[in-house]
């Protein structure tokens, strides 16, 4: 009898996922990628009219760009000494930040970092670009579509990684336990679903909403928002409730095969892959060359109970839809640059991270207007919850959800960084200017 309840309840759940009709965009509420999250803490994607204001308040409040900062280029140089003192200026004299400082001069990446101590200074180094309003708000580089760099999501990740601890950066959107018991007391009554539409929204409404965990990083920043927006838009894609932007990434739910498939949770997330992150033997010059974002999967059942975790990799159709994702990822970020953002997000953890193990801030004691001054960051509402919607499927006439997050776990990889030996900070690069 338990075997069969079970059963019915992950049949009875072939599609579970976030729909469009959520809260309703208010004024004083900003979408990131795409996404809004109201005072309340919950998301809801913006209508195409909400992005088309957001799109056009940006351009026109978008500055004319630095002549030099228009230009492409293959690396360019920024340093964080130099930056620190605009932000002390701008502090004493009351004025707003310039969107060449804000957007870290047009850096789309950050592929080396030097450490110069007897000048108090880091500098970042990587490709750049001018930049412009791309899709969905987001400031994008004018040639590539990348988005860009911002100052704000790197002083959340330096001062975020700062403490005692080590945390990871990660976000989880999961349904609760006592949500997940309801449905389940609920699709054990069921014999027959005859009417799906029916089921569907018992199942929504006895499942309530999923809830956002967000840990490491400070919860009412830029960072975190992006890490909840990237999340809630990859359960979308994987899910079909909203088209994926790119052909050759498809929902997962065709891949199901077989019914041992469909009596489980799928769980994918996303991590930064930077096996090829090298370091000076002195620890002041560091590449983050090749980096990447990989999607990982598990797999979980509940037991009436609780939620148990199951094999990694244990479904061939999960890391199928998983490999199509990590393949897909960089189209995907120019069509849905949420995900970009995400990317970027990562390279400064990896920033953040060799400060932190290099005890930077002490050798370079230069930085303390950039990283203490709350005009740098904005406040953002928390995202604390996703509505639940049931959306039936064509495929075995039944349901299915997914939990999904982000883990950025810097760490592991700065400290197992490879020494190599032609790898030099060199000659103090910036010069007058606070880029180069």
């Amino acid at each position: 009898m338990i075997r069969s309840c079970m059963t019915l309840f992950f049949a009875a759940l072939l599609v579970l996922c976030c729909s469009d009709g959520f809260a309703q965009y208010s004024s004083n509420t900003s979408a990131v990628g795409g996404v809004l999250v109201d005072a309340e803490g919950m998301l809801s994607l913006a209508t195409a009219d909400q992005l088309k204001t957001l799109e056009n308040a940006r351009l026109e409040a978008m500055q004319s760009i630095q002549k030099g900062l228009d230009q492409t280029a293959d690396t360019r140089r920024i340093s964080l000494k130099k930056l620190n003192g605009i932000a002390a200026r701008c502090v004493a004299e009351g004025k707003a930040i310039p969107d060449s400082v804000k957007y870290l001069g047009g850096l789309t990446a950050i592929e080396n970092v030097f450490v110069y101590p007897e000048e108090n200074d880091i500098v970042l180094v990587g490709p750049a670009e001018g930049w412009t309003v791309g899709p969905k708000g987001v400031m994008v580089g004018k040639n590539s579509g990348k988005p860009i760099m911002l100052l704000e999501d790197l002083v959340v990740a330096i001062r975020s990684a700062s403490g005692s601890e080590r945390h990871v950066f990660a976000v989880s959107i999961d349904p609760t336990e006592a949500g997940l018991k309801t449905v389940h007391a609920y699709v054990s009554q069921i014999r027959a679903v005859t009417n799906a539409s029916r089921v569907a929204k018992q199942l929504e409404e006895k499942l309530g909403n999923q809830v956002v965990t967000l840990t490491g990083v400070e919860a009412n920043s830029h960072f975190a928002y992006v890490l909840a927006a990237a999340d809630y838009r990859m359960k979308q894609i994987s899910m079909g409730s909203t088209k994926s932007p790119v052909k050759s990434l498809t929902s997962f739910v065709p891949m199901i095969q077989s019914p041992e498939e469909a009596n489980v949770l799928p769980r994918w997330w996303m991590a930064p892959n930077y096996a090829a992150i090298t370091r000076s033997e002195d620890g002041l010059a560091w590449s983050l060359s090749g980096g990447s974002v990989v999607t990982l999967t598990e797999t979980e059942m509940f037991d009436g109970d609780r939620l148990v975790k199951k094999t990694v990799g244990m479904s061939t159709a999960f890391q199928k839809w998983a490999d199509l994702m990590t393949e897909n990822f960089d189209a995907l970020s120019k069509a849905e640059p949420i995900f970009g953002q995400l990317r970027n997000c990562m390279d400064c953890a990896m920033v953040a991270a060799m400060i932190a193990e290099g005890d930077l801030l002490e050798k370079v004691n230069d930085l303390e207007a950039l990283l203490s001054a709350p005009e740098f960051t904005t406040s953002y509402p928390v995202p604390r919850m996703v509505p639940s919607t049931a959306v039936v499927a064509k495929k075995g006439g039944g349901f299915l959800f997914t939990n999904g997050g982000v883990s950025i776990d810097m760490w592991k990889p700065i400290q197992t960084a490879r020494v190599a030996e032609d790898l030099k900070a060199g000659k103090y690069p910036v010069g007058k200017s606070w880029w180069k």
